[in-house]
């Protein structure tokens, strides 16, 4: 029996999808406030059985917060994907993003060696990783930098990892994967499936960073792979292209039958754009759409080398026009 957390959200979702489809018998943690709509929108795009794959998970209900309820939860288990995170650019949101992601974190591997659960896969981010100063490639082994540029939300990432590893000191087999911008089909509302929210809308403005992209199904696929591979305390980034913000919509927005952007964001402009949203949105009593944080990574330059899991095992990518092709079919 294998044990997900985060199924409800876009990669947990793909990675049940995967193992139902293999014959795997999954149970899944779920929050009492959290549904699987949009487990079942995913599953629906891929399959006409998706109520029967569905009904095919053993729900129970549990927390990664509440360590009696993974320790249930972990009964029978073989092997773990951990797959719950909360992830915001909200200054007021980070001290419960910390202690979702790291101590939630804590508690999934501590659970596990309770259990002696043979294997876990942890789903980081890339945002976990170090940075580079002349913006060569960042590979795994690219030391992670405390500066003030670093965001919490890549704090509590870096934070989780190094629970995992103190959990692989301690005797749990652990692998570990670090996506990049992950593209799927997901709710439009959270991460990164947010952006197509917005680029369905149209957009004419652009940024000149760079950022690392993958395809959902293919990190849930390495994730896989690598779970039930020999491959033992090891981390991997995953990324299929490096491309620039503005070529990244532009591939987007015309596959949307929208217009290509036209006109640069530049750095007075974000910087301007996120004080003023900052107000209004404390002036309406909203969250704000642009945040201090956002810009950075907007603005920021960050090329990432995704070879060394094709080096690993047996292991191919999907091309990423290919792959924003038929994930703007679900967004249609």
């Amino acid at each position: 029996m294998i044990l997900l957390t985060g199924v409800t959200g876009l990669l947990g979702s793909h990675i049940a999808y995967e193992l139902l489809q293999q014959g795997k018998k999954i149970r899944a943690l779920k929050r009492k406030d959290s549904n699987s709509t949009l487990t079942e929108k995913i599953f629906s795009f891929y399959t006409n059985k998706h109520i029967e794959l569905l009904n095919s998970i053993e729900w129970v209900e549990g927390d990664v917060l509440d360590l009696g309820s993974l320790e249930d939860a972990m009964v029978g288990i073989t092997h773990v994907y951990h797959c719950a995170a909360m992830v915001s650019f909200l200054p007021k949101e980070k001290d419960k993003m910390m202690q979702v992601n790291i101590e939630g974190t804590t508690n999934v591997v501590n659970a596990a060696m309770h259990a002696g659960v043979k294997k876990l896969c942890h789903i980081s981010s890339i945002a976990a990783l170090g940075s580079t100063i002349d913006e060569s490639l960042i590979t795994e082994e690219t030391w992670w930098k405390n500066n003030p540029s670093n965001s919490y939300y890549a704090i509590s990432k870096y934070g989780a990892e190094r629970e995992v590893w103190r959990a692989a000191e301690e005797g749990l087999n652990v692998v570990i994967v670090n996506p990049s911008f992950i593209i799927g089909p997901g709710d439009t509302s959270k991460s990164s499936s947010e952006a197509f929210g917005i680029l369905r809308k149209g957009a004419s403005w652009y940024t000149n960073g760079v950022n690392g992209y993958v395809d959902v199904r293919d990190v849930a696929h390495a994730a896989i792979k690598l779970t039930e591979s020999d491959v033992l305390n090891q981390r991997f980034i995953l990324n299929a292209a490096n491309l620039s913000y503005r070529s990244f919509f532009d591939k987007v927005l015309v596959q949307l039958n929208k217009p290509k952007t036209k006109r640069e964001a530049g750095k007075f402009l974000l910087s301007l754009a996120w004080r003023i949203e900052k107000l209004l949105a404390a002036i309406a009593g909203r969250n704000p759409i642009i945040t201090k944080e956002k810009v950075g990574y907007a603005l920021q330059i960050s090329q990432y080398d995704g070879s060394k899991i094709q080096k690993t095992i047996n292991f191919n990518y999907r091309n990423i026009d290919t792959s924003i092709m038929e994930i703007c079919k679900f967004y249609k």
